[in-house]
């Protein structure tokens, strides 16, 4: 076929495009490939078309056969590294997106891009320097402007994010400057901004707005979609109610039978139900995360009085029967994750005055029989690790079987996370294991945080890793069981 007919069938292909009809142009290029296997524009255009009609895999495939046809092309490696980001394949994405800016050093879009994906992979110090790269060769890039705060903070400088916010003018409420407007004391700061960017439900609109005056009438607080808020935000439910007929709390219904246990909620209503006649009854309607504004707390007045959080006698008894606890060695919850691999744990080997159980829900794969009390463990874990049960947090509601544990463990080691977090709402004793760089309830430094003042605080340091803290944290928890 000739040229001239290749460039024909270029044609058609655009002109599909042109009405959407993503299939079609995808055929018609695959034909000029056929005809033409070296043509590149015809694997950018059926990259493109196969991205537009929501099939990432099959443009990556084109893509990656364009890269191998012409090794380096920047326009190649930056369509390569946008498809990967589609398909979640971030570290891939990152390589390709630096490829495409030593081919391109002075293009500050593919900097930028090259920033949102090392960011969005966990590389936050990665981010940092290539939205640095980025704002150097253009001031105003947006996407860099955008993305340096929040690469700040997740690099844990939340001195320098704030300043990257005032720099590039933005003033607006932020989730991430809030996070460092709290890592850096301030608290007033930081909750205005997360009460002005929490979600407001449709129905909440038909209620005034609260601010924390005292009410005649019940305050309708309604919660995210995650349940990591309903423990990090639960000190402040104590004091909204001291100044309310009631508190009732609008939350998803896998999490109502968790929030129903927060001191300070009156009712837990699901989401989903009608609202009419609450809403009718109402004095006020508040965020969850927003009620530390409207009352505004400081870090002292955030720290809770009591446990805010208490498990299920009967599902405790349970769980405790199930694996012995109360007789014998004390038995240590375990949660590994987020920086600790399962082979890490392999410090705690050997280690015979304690037990270790596992605090989250395993496929079976993963469990085995076992003569032990719950007659569960994991396999393939260097150290041995009881195990509740298949059935253990299998229900529909979220985690009640692991408050119940919990609070008849003699003390947890684990990474940040709910587990940790429902913990410290129970006043439980324990150790956190904390990455160099951690959210605000823990502080930037020191061994305790006001929010959960029965746990100790243990950070990875800069070189090191979180097994190496592993020996400590089997320490401090004996010192914790010591009479």
């Amino acid at each position: 076929m000739s040229e001239t007919v290749v460039d024909q069938l270029m044609v058609r292909a655009a002109a599909a495009e042109a009405i959407h009809k993503w299939i079609e142009a995808v055929a018609l290029y695959e034909v000029a490939l056929a005809r033409s296997p070296d043509h590149v524009p015809a694997m950018l255009g059926a990259a493109t078309a196969a991205r537009a009609n929501g099939d990432h895999a099959r443009a990556i495939i084109f893509l990656m056969r364009a890269d191998r046809t012409a090794p380096g092309r920047a326009d190649v490696l930056t369509a390569l590294g946008e498809a990967l980001v589609a398909t979640s394949r971030l570290s891939e994405a990152a390589a390709a997106f630096e490829r495409a800016r030593g081919a391109r050093p002075l293009d500050a879009a593919i900097a930028a891009r090259l920033g949102a994906t090392r960011l969005a992979a966990g590389d936050a110090s990665g981010a940092v320097s290539a939205f640095e790269a980025a704002l150097r060769l253009d001031a105003a890039e947006p996407l860099a402007t955008e993305g340096i705060g929040s690469a700040l903070v997740a690099a844990g400088r939340p001195l320098a994010a704030i300043e990257a916010f005032r720099r590039t003018g933005d003033h607006r409420p932020r989730a991430d400057r809030a996070v460092a407007l709290l890592a850096l004391g301030d608290m007033a700061g930081g909750f205005a901004d997360l009460d002005a960017v929490a979600a407001r439900p449709a129905w909440a609109d038909r209620l005034p707005a609260w601010n924390g005056d005292a009410l005649d009438g019940p305050l309708l607080v309604w919660t995210g979609a995650d349940p990591s808020d309903l423990v990090t935000f639960a000190p402040a439910l104590p004091l909204a109610r001291s100044l309310t007929r009631d508190v009732v709390l609008v939350a998803p219904k896998p999490f109502a039978r968790l929030a129903s246990a927060l001191a300070g909620v009156g009712r837990v209503i699901a989401d989903h139900d009608d609202l009419a006649g609450w809403i009718g009854m109402a004095a006020a309607a508040a965020p969850l995360a927003g009620l530390p504004h409207c009352l505004g707390l400081t870090a002292g007045s955030f720290a809770p009085r009591a446990p805010l959080l208490a498990a299920e006698p009967a599902l405790a008894d349970r769980w405790s029967g199930r694996l012995g606890l109360g007789r014998g060695k004390p038995a240590i919850g375990l949660v590994w994750g987020a920086g600790l691999e399962l082979a890490d744990l392999a410090p705690l080997a050997g280690i015979g005055d304690l037990r270790f159980v596992a605090l989250e829900r395993l496929p079976s794969a993963m469990l085995a029989r076992s003569p032990g009390a719950s007659g569960w463990e994991m396999v393939g874990v260097p150290v041995r690790v009881e195990h509740p049960g298949p059935d253990f947090d299998a229900g529909v509601d979220a985690r009640v079987d692991c408050v119940a544990l919990l609070s008849r463990l003699d003390a947890v080691i684990a990474v940040d996370g709910q587990p940790l977090r429902l913990a410290g709402a129970l006043g439980r004793p324990g150790v956190a294991l904390l990455p160099a760089v951690a959210d605000w309830i823990w502080r930037l430094e020191g061994e305790k945080t006001p929010v959960y003042p029965s746990l100790s605080l243990l950070r990875r340091p800069a070189d090191g890793s979180l097994r190496d803290l592993l020996p400590e944290a089997v320490r401090r928890v004996r010192d914790m069981l010591r009479p």
